[in-house]
């Protein structure tokens, strides 16, 4: 997959800092009687990140800041998960992050151990496989009864999304179209039919539509310039030249040659029939048959451009 910057981090990150859906994936995954416990204000996100540079390629993460009605804050620790098959080692990972944000909260106060906030931590796995790893740390330590209620312990709360059928992954739309194509990440599907839901969901969402359109280009190997401008007529076709050039980028910038060529070269003649209305076989040939550069010079003279020859035909000079 490459690095996770590229992408699984950019849209996880993204995705929850868009207005609403850290919110919504807090009260939809938090257990009853946790959400019974804060109040209705939003929660705010807390600064820094906890991750091991080492494990940055499998694992990114954000902390919110919750109130609770009965005074104090509530610390949720989100972590997601983006490897294909969960490790049992992940429960040390979190014992090791709750342990910097307490360290960190209680630096330069004299009495942070005596309130220390409450730290919840949320796991978001969309890998392909069950998740088979004990929710307790506990659990995981081999010990008698007598001695294991003197180790520490503490659980996390899973989302595993593979289990979780398509409609339920959330009842907020833009959260919804997140959690999806992360859901579809690992896993064999039609992929048109999963980005026609996405970006349905975040129709109303241009920046998400965004974010859908880059990851899709990332991660999905079989979606091409012709299936992305399918799903995206389907639902924004108005937005269609934008998010083709966006995708055209994104290939160039992964070396996807082909991929980068066919983007440009439909956007390019999509641009042309707009401008021009229906092209000859010609024409239409001599653009897919272009290279990366000459589809860039087209692209920047159709600006200004008033008739086919304007494109095509090279200035002359004085």
């Amino acid at each position: 997959m490459g690095d996770v910057t590229q992408p699984h981090d950019k849209l996880f990150k993204g995705l929850l800092d868009q207005p609403g859906t850290a919110g919504a994936l807090l009260r939809e995954r938090l257990p009853e009687n946790v959400r019974a416990l804060l109040t209705d204000d939003p929660p705010e996100l807390e600064p820094g990140e906890y991750v091991d540079e080492a494990l940055r390629g499998s694992q990114s993460d954000r902390l919110y800041r919750t109130w609770l009605r009965t005074g104090g804050e509530l610390l949720f620790y989100v972590l997601i998960d983006h490897k294909s098959t969960p490790e049992e080692s992940i429960l040390l990972q979190l014992l090791s992050y709750l342990l910097r944000i307490w360290i960190q909260r209680a630096a330069g106060k004299a009495d942070a151990l005596r309130t220390l906030p409450p730290i919840l931590p949320i796991v978001v796995y969309h890998g392909a496989r069950e998740w088979n790893v004990s929710l307790s740390l506990q659990d995981t330590i081999a010990a008698p009864d007598a001695i294991k209620d003197t180790q520490p312990d503490f659980r996390y709360v899973l989302v595993d999304l593979g289990p979780i059928p398509d409609p339920e992954l959330s009842a907020y739309p833009p959260l919804r179209a997140g959690l999806l194509v992360l859901k579809y990440s690992h896993r064999d599907c039609d992929h048109e039919a999963v980005l026609v839901q996405a970006f349905a969901d975040a129709k109303d969402q241009p920046t998400l539509f965004r974010m859908l359109t880059v990851y899709a280009t990332t991660v999905f190997s079989d979606v091409n310039a012709a299936l992305l401008r399918r799903a995206i007529h389907k639902v924004r076709p108005e937005w269609e030249e934008e998010m083709l050039s966006i995708a055209a980028r994104e290939w160039k910038a992964e070396g996807k040659a082909e991929g980068k060529a066919e983007g440009k070269a439909e956007i390019v003649l999509r641009q042309l029939r707009r401008k021009h209305g229906t092209l000859s076989p010609q024409i239409e040939a001599r653009v897919r048959a272009a290279s990366s550069d000459q589809l860039d010079e087209w692209s920047e003279r159709l600006l200004d451009a008033r008739t086919l020859e304007d494109v095509f035909d090279e200035p002359t000079t004085h």
